[in-house]
């Protein structure tokens, strides 16, 4: 079996249930790859700057307390007062001479105790205005370094938990309020159609699974009804059969009675269909936000992250500015992370306010069917550029060309709807199992009309059932996640809200081309508009 067969075959067995669970897992692994290496460079970065403060303090210190022992010539007190700062486990030697002689005064180390990397600060030591001699203060990065590994490791811990609490956390409501209901529905599904019609559809739920219940109840409901009834007049048209003459007309009458049961039932299942036709443009939906968000996530995550830079080199210049250690070169260096932090904030958040800008407009297109002006390159690389997460993640790549002076007087919502079903359609059937592939959309003014193609370079479409593409829940992909309602939307936007028509033409391995052509100016209101799309 070649590689791209057994990924698709492995894909095809991943369950709903799974396939949420690992998206979020790996989401949350990728961003914590990213961050947990800033994170632990950061730490190290603070703590490496707060041994070299205390270096330095530490040196300055004692260049003070020695100046009188040294001066005096007195060791004992001099390694008396030393002890203060030897005291510090980062100290790792103390070593003293005097000037201009440069003969040892003093010293007091741990050296040999002490491991890792060693760094040593020298300070004159003076009385009055008189150099008396020079104290060597050398500090070991060990102890630093151990409390970096320490952070780091508990932060890898809690983000591990973390991690696996939110992962059984979604399982769990996963399973509750989607995977369980969603067997039972198809296990009721199924009674219905082996003609099982006993058995009450019922669920106490007021969210989209209990209106497609209680909607299959109805159509249940109705079917029993309409069973019984021809049930009862067979039999009395076999009881009856020799005076069918002379009760033609009671019997016809009571035909037109079953007749309007029948047409109740077939409300019902339009009902039905409208349910999942509005579960079906939610997904898009939900598919369309969650791309969105894992866009937005890295410009937030930068932000976030200079944020912290920032806030961490304010609270430092803060605490220097206080204790009065603050140096020119410390409000120089401040100054500048704070200049670059801003640049990379407002990039960062510019690049957030213009998906979300975009996001916003697509959105409101898709969910009104308003009657505006726009211009066509626009709204489709708005779309296009909203399906590129989920699309990204595929080996198929969407091109578009269309001019820039193509504008229209139309839906800008239902037109969007109708692009977006062709690339689903494409990537669901059209390029399934492919290795490798691509979508093409086109557009070229013809007079009053705009002449839209859309092509891809997939399996194409069977002869003996493209002439049922459009039909309401025709599909190739039955029970694997394909609800027949696509193409079917596709054809009533174009036709009823849009005002022009929709051809299909595909050949076996050479892909499948949809040719659209309709009007710049558009048909009809806008309430007749928002009416088509339910249906």
């Amino acid at each position: 079996m070649k590689t791209p067969s057994l990924i698709a075959s492995i894909f095809s067995r991943i369950t709903l249930r799974l396939a949420v669970v690992l998206a979020v897992f790996f989401g949350l692994v990728v961003t914590s790859v990213v961050l947990i290496p800033i994170q632990l460079s950061t730490i190290s970065d603070d703590s490496l700057r707060k041994l070299e403060d205390d270096h330095s303090r530490s040196a300055a210190i004692l260049a003070v307390i020695l100046s009188e022992p040294v001066w005096q010539i007195t060791p004992e007190i001099a390694k008396h007062s030393s002890e203060v700062v030897f005291s510090n486990p980062n100290v790792s030697e103390i070593h003293v001479i005097t000037l201009p002689d440069k003969k040892t005064f003093i010293t007091n180390s741990r050296k040999d105790t002490q491991k890792g990397k060693f760094r040593t600060q020298s300070r004159l030591i003076s009385h009055g205005e008189q150099v008396i001699g020079e104290v060597q203060l050398t500090f070991t990065e060990e102890i630093m370094d151990a409390e970096v590994t320490d952070n780091f490791n508990r932060a890898v811990f809690f983000t591990a938990i973390s991690f696996l609490l939110s992962v059984i956390c979604i399982y769990i409501v996963l399973q509750w309020r989607l995977v369980r209901p969603i067997k039972d529905l198809i296990e009721k599904s199924d009674l219905l159609a082996n003609g099982e019609l006993n058995e009450v559809i019922s669920f106490d739920r007021k969210d989209e699974i209990g209106h497609l219940a209680v909607s299959l109840e109805a159509t249940r409901q109705a079917l029993q009804r309409s069973f019984n009834e021809l049930e009862i007049k067979n039999q009395q048209l076999l009881e009856y059969s020799g005076t069918l003459e002379s009760k033609v007309r009671q019997r016809t009458q009571e035909l037109e009675n079953a007749n309007h049961h029948l047409e109740a039932a077939l409300a019902s299942v339009n009902s039905a269909q409208n349910e999942l036709a509005r579960i079906e443009r939610m997904a898009a939906l939900g598919s369309m936000v969650a791309g969105v968000a894992h866009e937005l996530n890295t410009p937030l995550g930068n932000c976030l992250l200079v944020a912290s830079t920032l806030s961490d080199e304010t609270r430092q210049i803060g605490k220097s500015m206080t204790d009065g250690t603050m140096r020119r070169s410390d409000l120089s260096h401040y100054v500048d992370a704070a200049t670059e932090s801003s640049k990379l904030l407002m990039r960062g958040l510019q690049q957030a306010a213009q998906l979300v800008g975009d996001f916003k407009q697509v959105a409101v297109d898709q969910s009104s069917a308003q009657r505006r002006k726009f211009t066509l390159v626009v709204v489709f690389q708005e779309l296009a550029a909203l399906l590129h997460s989920s699309l990204r993640k595929t080996p198929f790549n969407l091109e578009l060309d269309i001019p820039d002076d193509i504008e229209l007087d139309s839906y800008p919502g239902p037109l969007g709807q109708v692009f977006s079903n062709l690339v689903n359609n494409a990537v669901v059937h059209g390029l399934d199992g492919m290795s490798q592939g691509y979508m093409r959309c086109m557009a070229r003014r013809q007079g009053d009309h705009v002449l839209i193609v859309f092509e891809d370079s997939g399996k194409g479409i069977p002869p003996n059932i493209i002439k049922r593409i459009f039909e309401p829940f025709f599909t190739t992909k039955f029970g694997k996640g394909g609800s027949g309602l696509g193409l079917s939307i596709t054809f009533n936007i174009i036709t009823n809200v849009l005002g022009g028509e929709i051809k299909v033409s595909s050949e076996p391995n050479h892909g499948a081309r949809f040719e659209m052509s309709i009007p710049l100016t558009a048909p009809g209101n806008t309430e007749h508009a928002g009416q088509i799309i339910d249906v």
